[in-house]
């Protein structure tokens, strides 16, 4: 071989590293470019999270609070009722007939924290 081979080999091998080099680099800043898109995005998926659970942690604090007032309320609006249902009844005299059995006598319903006789549900008679 002489001299003229060896420049032009070795110009071949550069020309060819030269295009290898070109090709990785445009494949590797095409992932890197792709990398970078996803981490902005999930960067901006992140931000919009916080954003939800900031506004979340205010929606349920305005609710605790509004929860809060409204029992106080219902507190003070109930107050007379209880103490009206829990007060013992007037002291009625008993007249008793000594000749007359003594009828049993229903116990009143008992009031629920409403003011109101729990609801009973009633079964369908079978005909």
């Amino acid at each position: 071989m002489d001299a003229n081979q060896w420049l032009i080999a070795a110009a071949g091998f550069l020309i060819g590293l030269v295009l290898a080099g070109g090709a990785s680099f445009w494949w590797f800043s095409r992932q890197l470019k792709a990398a970078a898109e996803r981490v902005d995005k999930v960067e901006k998926a992140r931000q919009f999270a916080g954003q939800q659970v900031t506004q979340a942690r205010k929606q349920v604090e305005a609710l605790q609070k509004e929860l809060g007032d409204l029992k106080h309320a219902a507190k003070t609006v109930l107050r007379p009722a209880v103490r009206a249902a829990e007060a013992p009844p007037a002291a009625v005299p008993e007249v008793l007939d000594p000749f007359l059995p003594l009828a049993p006598v229903a116990p009143p319903p008992p009031a629920s924290a409403d003011g109101f006789a729990d609801t009973l549900v009633l079964k369908p008679k079978k005909t």
